[in-house]
């Protein structure tokens, strides 16, 4: 009996042992197992530290190019590659709508739709009925087709889109264009109308960065985004002599001390380092432009300088 008992407990103390041994085996293996995951991830922290410091030396030298405005010729000539191919692309496309129905019909369907975005706020203001937004929209649209009809006319005779000899029929289009925006809402809604279009890349801007406002606690009002839009375009030279607005000519830095007496130092800080959303009109899109023309004006200067030398 006790021999029996004896016999018991030694295969139980080897059973407990062999399970011992097994699990040390295995947690062995994982702990290997661990240890070579560590020593792969630490492998990669040495370059991916050296990309990072790349990345961030990068975008200090990018930082500082575009602060002195300043740009080496390869960028330069990377930015006119890209500018000449997207500028291809486009013009492309546009010899599609001239000719086929097809692009034609989905292009000016797109700018239909479209037209909410521009002239949204300003179908809202007038209190305006579905049917006469509905008529609204298709005068916009024709508005449109007649200036791309006068444009590619004067480009098959070999002018520009702007030669004078096309202000006749620009005249009639534009004319056409007020008396049906008089049909639809009066002398006085048409004169509400001018105004708000020749504001309305500014209007845009202002009220994209309402809407970021509002994401960051502190909504402009309606007031402030009239205030802003007032003080940009009386104060733009173009406008004010009754042509578009030159986003070119906005002095930012007048507009900045305008700001400050109108918005919250929330919506302050957001106008003066923020990009309105959707790449809307903004004093980056200018440092752009101007950096384009720059591009634009030493490439032809380049050009006529060729055949001298």
């Amino acid at each position: 009996m006790t021999f029996g008992k004896n016999l018991c407990v030694i295969f139980l103390a080897c059973a407990v042992l062999i399970a011992g041994a097994i699990f040390i085996r295995s947690s062995h293996k994982r702990l290997q197992a661990a240890e070579k995951e560590y020593a792969r991830l630490a492998a990669q922290i040495p370059p991916l530290k050296t990309r990072l410091h790349d990345a961030e030396s990068d975008l200090e030298q990018v930082k500082a190019e575009w602060k002195g405005g300043q740009s080496t010729a390869a960028n330069s000539a990377v930015s006119s590659a890209e500018l000449a191919r997207l500028n291809a692309m486009w013009e492309a496309y546009m010899e599609r709508v001239k000719t086929d129905p097809k692009f034609q019909k989905n292009y000016y369907e797109g700018k239909e739709l479209d037209l909410n975005r521009f002239y949204g706020v300003f179908f809202a203001k007038q209190h305006l009925t579905p049917d006469q937004t509905d008529k609204l929209k298709k005068a916009l649209v024709q508005r449109e087709m007649d200036k791309d009809d006068l444009k590619y006319a004067l480009q098959a005779q070999g002018f520009s889109a702007n030669d004078p000899s096309g202000l006749p029929i620009k005249q009639q289009s534009d004319d056409a264009f007020q008396q049906s925006v008089e049909d639809i809402i009066g002398p006085d809604g048409y004169a509400r109308f001018e105004t708000y279009d020749g504001q309305a890349g500014i209007r845009q801007m202002m009220s994209r960065y309402a809407a970021e406002s509002a994401l960051i606690g502190s909504p402009m009002t309606s007031s402030q985004v009239d205030q802003m839009v007032d003080y940009i375009t009386q104060n733009n030279p173009d406008y004010q002599n009754g042509k578009p607005i030159n986003t070119r000519q906005i002095d930012w830095s007048a507009v900045d001390e305008q700001a400050r007496k109108i918005m919250t130092p929330e919506q302050y800080d957001l106008f003066t380092h923020a990009n309105p959303m959707g790449g809307a009109v903004s004093r980056w899109m200018q440092k752009v432009n101007l950096a384009l023309d720059d591009i634009v004006n030493a490439s032809k200067q380049n050009a006529d300088a060729a055949p001298a030398q």
